[in-house]
């Protein structure tokens, strides 16, 4: 019985000519009007948004949290086996002749940047110590929370967020984009990934719908990670400058203010969209690569100013812990908690 070969038809209708010449008519303006709407409803109803999303959020939580947290593991194990597997791991994406465009130092940075970057600077302190407070060890009885016998899973659940399984997300995703557009030679979007699956489908109105939803949710997932970012970077400023128009509140709780809020997101904005419309191979390379080095600066010195010792063994004998209960995290899925319980969890320091 000889193999089907498989579907590379795939067609995507593009605007030949004016504002939206080369882009698809329907996913550009579906995008738009969905995103602005969501937009304006958080802005002019925020009550009412804030209310609705997160009834959204807990009934998907609910739903699909199993699902997840078993997708997840599979795609970590399906890419140690595709790394194991020889004939597997030394396949090359693209034609024979094909060679790297970019050298593994700024490939790496770039992933570094658009993988972690500001989540990584604001998680890497707030995850452990709202772990500390709460994470499935804790809840189960097995260890008092805010202890130091909770440190210990505290990292744990860290490195579940961070480590390999994060990054078996990203793979797949990047993977099945990878090959399906310069192994098969289709088009760099979400539905050639998909067309395994829907066929010749993915040619009409399921394939917008896949493709608009994929670029909602990416500005979405953008618009946490520049959030994040941009309440760091005011925060920072004020650190070193203590221009007090940039913060407001109490001394007790500062926190930044709306001008300055405004003020660092136009820089912030700037600063992305010229790297962005100036290519991968150029601006956003020249901007991962020292963003990088500044990050390695940044580690060594908390190695040589801060607690190396402390860190240096509560990292090893966080990452062991992580390894060791490898299999059982992968597979194991808990019930959300609630937010009102999550912060009563939390150490008095970071809730007062």
């Amino acid at each position: 019985m000889s193999i089907k070969p498989p579907f590379t038809e795939l067609k995507i209708n593009k605007s030949p000519s004016g504002f939206y010449q080369g882009y698809s008519v329907p996913i550009s303006v579906s995008s738009k009007v969905l995103m602005s709407a969501l937009v304006l409803w958080a802005l002019i109803w925020p009550g009412n948004a804030n209310t609705i999303l997160s009834a959204w959020n807990g009934s998907m939580l609910n739903t699909f949290n199993t699902f997840y947290v078993i997708a997840v593991g599979l795609f970590a194990f399906f890419l140690f086996a595709l790394a194991i597997i020889p004939s597997a791991g030394r396949r090359k994406l693209g034609g024979v002749d094909t060679v790297p465009e970019f050298s593994n130092f700024s490939w790496f940075s770039m992933m570094f940047g658009a993988g972690l970057g500001v989540g990584l600077m604001v998680f890497a302190t707030a995850e452990p110590l709202g772990l500390l407070g709460s994470n499935p060890v804790i809840l189960d009885g097995t260890v008092a929370a805010n202890s130091a016998d909770a440190v210990e899973s505290a990292y744990r659940y860290t490195f579940l967020h961070y480590g390999f399984h994060a990054w078996a997300i990203y793979v797949v995703t990047g993977l099945s984009l990878a090959y399906y557009a310069y192994t098969r030679d289709m088009p760099l979007t979400i539905r050639s990934a998909l067309t395994h699956l829907f066929g010749a489908s993915t040619n009409g109105a399921l394939g917008n719908i896949v493709d608009a939803i994929a670029v909602i949710a990416t500005i979405l997932g953008v618009s946490v990670t520049i959030g994040f970012g941009v309440s760091q970077f005011v925060e920072g400023i004020y650190a070193v400058t203590a221009m007090e128009w940039l913060m407001m509140g109490t001394a007790d709780a500062p926190k930044p203010s709306t001008v300055g809020l405004v003020a660092a997101l136009i820089v912030i904005m700037g600063m992305s969209i010229l790297p962005a419309v100036s290519g991968v191979g150029r601006g956003i390379k020249y901007l991962s690569n020292p963003n990088l080095v500044l990050s390695l600066i940044l580690l060594g010195t908390f190695i040589f100013f801060g607690s190396f010792a402390f860190a240096m063994s509560t990292f090893i004998q966080g990452l062991a812990d992580y390894v060791i209960h490898f299999v059982s995290m992968s597979f194991t899925a808990y019930g959300p908690q609630s937010l009102a319980d999550f912060i009563a969890s939390l150490p008095a320091s970071i809730t007062h």
